[in-house]
């Protein structure tokens, strides 16, 4: 009877799973990095659909492959019921360069998909904008790589001004 006591404690240690220590909740890290934001006007007599047009079709000419759009001024209609001012975010892409990118530095997915906007201002105007990576990243870029990369930051800029002076 003397051993009972032992004999449950021994009992409630392998009864009773051992309790862990919570594993600390993962943090964001930052990574400072220098963007561009490119623009141009669209040329008075170019519609907003020429405009996506032109840029849809020059980006095509580049190999950029139009992996999805986002006409987000639906979106903004259907959740407020009033006409809102013509805006769409257009990605393009061209996997293999994008493949060799993210081997070089993972960051440079968060420049993935590249993207080129058509907005319509408060006064009317039509713009083409496009984030665009700066120049210093693009030079840290392997050789290969980086030949690639200033090809695709050319194509875009060619589809943006394709697209203000509706080129078809």
């Amino acid at each position: 009877m003397r051993n009972m006591p032992s004999v449950f404690v021994l009992w409630l240690a392998f009864a009773i799973p051992p309790v862990q220590a919570a594993a600390p909740a993962p943090a964001l890290s930052y990574t400072n990095m220098k963007v561009q934001v490119a623009r141009v006007q669209v040329q008075q007599g170019v519609s907003f659909d020429d405009a996506v047009e032109s840029l849809k079709l020059r980006a095509n000419q580049h190999n950029l492959k139009l992996v999805g759009s986002s006409p987000l001024y639906k979106e903004i209609e259907a959740l407020t019921g009033k006409p809102s001012k013509r805006m769409e975010i257009f990605s393009f892409c061209d996997g293999l360069v994008a493949q060799q990118m993210i081997a070089a530095d993972p960051l440079m997915i968060s420049f993935m998909p590249c993207r080129i906007s058509i907005v319509e201002d408060e006064r009317g105007k039509l713009w083409v904008i496009s984030m665009m990576m700066d120049n210093a990243m693009i030079r840290a870029l392997p050789a290969a790589i980086r030949k690639n990369a200033e090809r695709i930051m050319a194509a875009m800029k060619d589809s943006m001004l394709a697209a203000s002076n509706g080129d078809l």
